[in-house]
């Protein structure tokens, strides 16, 4: 499913601390977002650069395990991806922004949670990264 710049759903986010506390990126972050990248390890960037490639889509844990993480091994997928996002904690204090993406918590009986980035966020990151190149 894709999310379009103004979906309401962007609001309703299970993100807690780091998503709510801080400006949204801006298209005026280019620089901003180039340290961030640079700064996050390395398994963050490519699960970033992951969700960057389809802004707006919503993508299952699952999913990034499996194309970003090495596939299904030892382990809760939703723990996985948690604790590989849970580095960018640092670099985003450091860049007084949110975190870049956003994330939903599975519905009732569902299993893991689904990560997004906003269209206009991902074009400051994918800006950033043809700096960066």
């Amino acid at each position: 499913m894709y999310l379009a710049e103004d979906d309401p759903r962007w609001a309703e986010h299970s993100g807690g601390e780091g998503h709510h506390d801080a400006p949204q990126w801006r298209p005026e972050d280019v620089e901003r977002a180039a340290v961030f990248l640079a700064g996050i390890a390395p398994q963050a960037r490519q699960v970033l650069e992951y969700l960057l490639r389809s802004p707006g889509r919503t993508v299952h844990c699952t999913e990034l395990v499996d194309e970003v993480l090495g596939g299904q091994g030892a382990g809760d997928p939703a723990r996985r991806v948690a604790g590989v996002l849970s580095g960018m904690s640092k670099e985003r204090a450091h860049s007084g922004r949110r975190y870049p993406f956003h994330w939903w918590e599975a519905p009732e009986g569902g299993t893991g949670a689904t990560y997004a980035v906003r269209p206009s966020v991902a074009a400051v990151f994918l800006a950033a990264r043809l700096t960066d190149d």
